[in-house]
């Protein structure tokens, strides 16, 4: 079973660090959500449900931001935001063990809320500052794997942020 996380874990992981390489919100939302989908698989399979929790409201969230356009969404979007938030405190809260319980959550609601937003600097603004959120959660944990992916996915973002925010300044 860890073998089989492993793996899913590293598609998550290539998935995720190529979500922020896009160069339209829509594809690095759609690259978010898949890789999300894939990591709460993987934290369901290592019996990690707090990660697994927090990453299917995540990805609930993420799905609703890449629809926020529509009519109804779009007209209530101040209560989508903050409903979600609200979800996402009252999941993680019940979850806590220690100090670090809270890391996911911050992470979390970080990264969701970021794609609330239009403009793909701000998003991979507020993405990074969700990523070292992840990293220590996932040290504590003894996330190896999660780990080199976190550290990846903030290389991954400073990248994306030269080439496509830094750069155009030059």
């Amino acid at each position: 079973m860890e073998k089989i996380a492993f793996v899913i874990g590293i598609i998550a992981v290539i998935l995720y660090l190529s979500c922020y390489q896009q160069k339209k919100r829509s594809r690095i939302i759609l690259f978010n959500a898949t890789s999300r989908v894939l990591y709460i698989i993987q934290y369901i399979l290592l019996g990690a449900f707090e990660g697994a929790t927090l990453d299917i409201l995540g990805t609930i969230s993420s799905v609703l931001a890449q629809k926020k356009n529509t009519p109804f969404i779009k007209k209530n979007m101040k209560w989508f935001i903050v409903g979600l938030n609200l979800l996402i405190i009252g999941a993680g809260l019940p979850l806590y063990k220690n100090i670090f319980s809270l890391f996911p959550l911050i992470g979390v609601i970080l990264h969701t809320d970021a794609f609330w937003m239009d403009d793909e600097k701000r998003i991979r603004q507020i993405s990074l500052a969700g990523s070292p959120f992840w990293l220590i959660y996932n040290f504590v944990n003894q996330a190896y794997g999660s780990c080199v992916g976190d550290v990846l996915s903030i290389i991954s973002l400073v990248t994306a942020m030269f080439r496509y925010d830094f750069k155009k300044k030059r």
